[in-house]
C-alpha cells in the first residue's frame, strides 16, 4: 500500500506545531499533523480531569500569546478569547500578612505603600525598567536568533550595559536586591525567576528567566496577563480549527515512532502502529533530544552531534494539582466569600528562604519540607469550567526534581506529596479540608510520560546562557534546521525558548519557507531607544514625577497610552483560504 504523501509532516499538536501548520497552511502547502495524545494542544490543554469540570492540565495563564500569531492566523474568528481580571497577583506569607498586584496601576502602587513606601516607589521605577528591557528584547522573538555579542552590543549602544548585567548575567536575588527593600515585595516577586528551573534565586542566570516574560502583554497593555475564555485550550483548539480551515489534517492518537530519512534526508514518518506518511519537510514539536535522538536512526546523525545533544541541559520541572472544590479558600484574614484574592494568580509561601530550600532538595534529588505554592480558580471569573456551586482550583509547585532518588521515584511518592501541598494550602485556607471533593495530579514524571515532556520540563530545554538565542539548543540546530534535510524543529527547544506564545513555531516556519524561496525569516534587528517616559523615569526629579503620577487614578489611561504596545496589521498571504 502506498503512504500518503504531504508536503509537510508535523510531529506534535502542541501549540507551536500547530503555528508551523497554519504558517505552511497559508503558503500552500498540504499538511499533516500528528498527535499522540487523544486531544490537541500538548500542555496547553483544557481537560476533564474529573467528570463534571474541566481544568488548563498544565499551562494556565496567558502572558505571552503574540499579538502578530493571533492576528495572522484570524484566531478570534475562531473562538479566541482572553479577558484579565481586575486583581491579577494575590500574595499570602506564613505570617499571616498578604498583599495584592491589581490591574490599574495606582491600586498596586497603594497596595505596596501599605507595606513600604519606598519599594512603592521602587516598584515604578522597577516597572520601567522591565518595561524598557521587554521592549529592546520584542523584536527578537519573530527573527533568527541573535548572538549573545550582538546582544550586549546593542544594550551597550543604548547606554545600557546595566539593564544587560541585571537580566543576563545576575540572580533573582541580585535582582531583587538591587530593586526592593521589604522582604515580602522581594519574596512575591522571586517566584518568575523559578519558573522551571532546575536553580535557586541565588543562582546566576535566573534573572532572564524572570525578563523573558516581560516581553508579553494584554492586548497591548504592558505588565498585564489575561485568561484564555475556557482556559488554555481555547488557544490551542482556536490554532486547530484555523489549520482545519486552511486544509490541514491533524490526527490526534497517532503516536510517532521514527523519522523516516533516505540519503541524509527526512522522507517521512513511521507511526507505532506502523503506518507510514511520506514528506518532503518534517517538522518536530518535541524536544530537541527526543526529536533527534527519540526519532532518529542513531546512524542518521554525527556520533559527535549525537553526544552534545544528549548534553542538553532539561533540568528543571513543576507538578500541578487539580482540586474540585464546593466552596472558596477562606484565606486567614480575608472575609468568606468570593473577593479580589480569588480572581487571579495566588502565590501562598513565596520567600526567598522558601525557594532557597527547594532548591536544596531539587539538587538532592528529594521532597522538601515547605515549598511556595501557586494557586489559580479560573472558575470564579469563568463558569463554565464548573458546575454551579462548585469550582476548579488549580495548584503549581516549582523546583521539583525531575525524578526522585528515593526508592519508587514520583510513583511511590505521587500521593504523599500532594497530601503534603493540599496540608501547606490549608495553611493559609484551613476551611479547604472539608471542602475538596476530588483531586488530579500531575507530577513531573507524568509530564513525560503523559505529555512528553523530557524530564517533565515545560520549556524543552534550561532557560539560561548558553542555551539561549544563538546557543538554543544547540548553535548548530539554533535556526530551527537539523543536519537531516528537510527536517525542523519547531519546539520550545529553539529560539525564543518556553512560555506560550507561538514564536517559535512561527520561526520554524518562516525557516522553512525561507530554504523553499516563498518567504524570508528576519534577521536580528537593532534595538530601538528607550521611551522617553522611560529615560525621564531613570532620573531622581523624574522617578519622583513617575510615582506621583502612577499612584493617581485618574492617570491610569495615559499610562496605559504611553506604555501601550502596538497591535501589529495581520500578514497578506499568498493563499488567504484553502477549501480542500
Amino acid at each position: 500500500m502506498t503512504a500518503q504523501h504531504y508536503d509537510a509532516i508535523v510531529i506534535g499538536a502542541g501549540h507551536n506545531g500547530l503555528v508551523t501548520a497554519n504558517y505552511l497552511a497559508r503558503y500552500g502547502k498540504s499538511v499533516l499533523v500528528l498527535e499522540a495524545r487523544d486531544v490537541v494542544g500538548g500542555a496547553s490543554v483544557t481537560e476533564e480531569l474529573i467528570p463534571g469540570a474541566k481544568w488548563s492540565s498544565c499551562a494556565f495563564i496567558a502572558d505571552m500569546i503574540r499579538p502578530e500569531i493571533v492576528a495572522d492566523l484570524d484566531l478570534r474568528r475562531f473562538g479566541f478569547q482572553m479577558y484579565s481580571p481586575s486583581t491579577m497577583g494575590f500574595a499570602m506569607f506564613r505570617d499571616g500578612r498578604h498583599l495584592f498586584l491589581h490591574r490599574r496601576v495606582a491600586d498596586t502602587v497603594r497596595e505596596l505603600e501599605k507595606h513600604s513606601k519606598s519599594d512603592a516607589k521602587n516598584f515604578v521605577e522597577w516597572g520601567a525598567r522591565l518595561r524598557r528591557f521587554g521592549d529592546y528584547m520584542r523584536p527578537w522573538l519573530l527573527s533568527a536568533p541573535p548572538s549573545r555579542e550582538h546582544i550586549r552590543a546593542e544594550f551597550a549602544r543604548n547606554g545600557e550595559l546595566g539593564l544587560f548585567h541585571d537580566f543576563f548575567e545576575s540572580s533573582t536575588r541580585e535582582l531583587m536586591d538591587g530593586a526592593f527593600e521589604n522582604d515580602l515585595i522581594k519574596g512575591f516577586l522571586t517566584f518568575y525567576g523559578m519558573v522551571s528551573v532546575f536553580a535557586g534565586p541565588s543562582t546566576p542566570g535566573t534573572s532572564y528567566v524572570f525578563g523573558h516574560h516581560s516581553s508579553g502583554d494584554f492586548d497591548g497593555e504592558f505588565g498585564v496577563w489575561g485568561f484564555v475564555r475556557g482556559g488554555m485550550g481555547g488557544f490551542t483548539q482556536a490554532l486547530a480549527d484555523s489549520a482545519r480551515h486552511q486544509g490541514v489534517t491533524i490526527r490526534t492518537s497517532a503516536r510517532v515512532a521514527r523519522v523516516l530519512t533516505r540519503d541524509g534526508r527526512a522522507t517521512g514518518v513511521a507511526l507505532k502502529t506502523g503506518e507510514e506518511f511520506t514528506a518532503g519537510v518534517v517538522v518536530s514539536n518535541a524536544d530537541p533530544v527526543r526529536s533527534l535522538l527519540g526519532f532518529l536512526d542513531p546512524a542518521a546523525l554525527d556520533p559527535q552531534l549525537r553526544e552534545r545533544v544528549s548534553d542538553i541541559d532539561q533540568r528543571g520541572s513543576m507538578a500541578r494539582i487539580h482540586l474540585l472544590i464546593d466552596e472558596l479558600p477562606a484565606y486567614l484574614g480575608l472575609p468568606a466569600g468570593i473577593g479580589p484574592q480569588h480572581l487571579g494568580h495566588q502565590m501562598l509561601g513565596a520567600s526567598v528562604e522558601n525557594f532557597e530550600n527547594a532548591w536544596k532538595a531539587e539538587q538532592a534529588g528529594v521532597i522538601a519540607e515547605d515549598y511556595a505554592i501557586e494557586a489559580v480558580i479560573q472558575s470564579a471569573t469563568d463558569p463554565t469550567l464548573a458546575p454551579r456551586g462548585l469550582h476548579t482550583l488549580t495548584l503549581g509547585v516549582q523546583q521539583l526534581p525531575g525524578e526522585l532518588s528515593t526508592k519508587g521515584g514520583w510513583s511511590a511518592a505521587k500521593e504523599s506529596w500532594a497530601d503534603l501541598i493540599v496540608d501547606r494550602l490549608c495553611d493559609y485556607a484551613p476551611n479547604l479540608k472539608a471542602h475538596i471533593l476530588d483531586r488530579h495530579v500531575i507530577t513531573p514524571k507524568d509530564l513525560e510520560d503523559e505529555w512528553s515532556l523530557t524530564g517533565g520540563n515545560i520549556f524543552h530545554a534550561a532557560m539560561f546562557d548558553d542555551q539561549l538565542f544563538s546557543g538554543r539548543p544547540l548553535p548548530e540546530l539554533s535556526e530551527y534546521a537539523t543536519p537531516i534535510e528537510g527536517y525542523y524543529l519547531c519546539g520550545a527547544g529553539t529560539h525564543p525558548g518556553g512560555g506560550v506564545m507561538g514564536a517559535s513555531g512561527r520561526n520554524a516556519a518562516y525557516r522553512i519557507l525561507q530554504d523553499q524561496a516563498l518567504a524570508k525569516l528576519d534577521r536580528p534587528a537593532k534595538i530601538p531607544r528607550a521611551r522617553f517616559t522611560d529615560r525621564v523615569a531613570m532620573h531622581k526629579l523624574g522617578r519622583e514625577i513617575s510615582y506621583r503620577v502612577a499612584r493617581q487614578p485618574v492617570f491610569d489611561k495615559a499610562l496605559g497610552f504611553i506604555t501601550r504596545v502596538p497591535i501589529p496589521e495581520p500578514t497578506s498571504f499568498p493563499t488567504t483560504e484553502v477549501a480542500r
